[in-house]
């Protein structure tokens, strides 16, 4: 019998195709800085996360990561205009 693809499937494809198509669109442009490439991820996913909202079995670590991460390149893009 036919089975319609699961919203977890579907969340991750489309993340996958909207990384893929960022990190050529970022790199079609020049684009060498590393904290814009995460940037531009941790959004995507937290958009697909809130969007498709995918089941989870634990905790998404992943999340807190990303949030880390971005929130210390923002720091220092902070620290860096002002000294």
């Amino acid at each position: 019998m036919f089975r319609l693809i699961s919203r977890d499937h579907a969340s991750n494809t489309i993340l996958a195709i909207m990384i893929t198509i960022t990190s050529w669109f970022l790199w079609g442009v020049g684009e060498s800085r590393v904290d814009v490439y995460i940037s531009l991820y941790t959004l995507e996913y937290l958009v697909i996360k809130a969007v498709a909202r995918p089941r989870r079995i634990h905790r998404d670590w992943l999340v807190l990561v990303l949030i880390a991460i971005f929130i210390l390149i923002v720091g220092y893009r902070v620290y860096e205009v002002i000294f």
